[in-house]
């Protein structure tokens, strides 16, 4: 980020080339974590999605990347919670059948 000159002229060099964008996303991501975990859910939630925002304004191409992407990791996602509900019905079935078995 190349700060004007005037400003430029005035800040010591090593502040002028710090990523304060990155630095704001990623102290926004864990304020809005402690928020979570502290129960406030909707402080959370808005402080996360500023830093996601500031995070998106400084690599708009991997967000658009990550976004083209979701669909693929939605259908992951149902695909792995029906295969676990396919398990669990197949275990909760054995373990009635082995209730059955050692009460006869």
């Amino acid at each position: 980020m190349k700060l004007p000159y005037q400003i430029d002229a005035r800040v010591p060099e090593v502040v002028a080339e710090f990523p304060w964008t990155r630095a704001v996303a990623a102290g926004s991501l864990i304020a809005g974590a402690y928020l979570l975990f502290a129960g406030r859910r909707k402080a959370a939630l808005a402080v996360a999605a500023a830093g996601a925002a500031i995070a998106v304004l400084e690599h708009p191409e991997t967000a658009r990347e990550i976004w083209d992407k979701v669909p693929g990791y939605l259908r992951a996602g149902q695909d792995f919670m029906v295969r676990a509900e396919d398990f669990v019905e197949d275990v909760a079935k054995k373990g009635e059948k082995f209730r059955q078995a050692l009460t006869k």
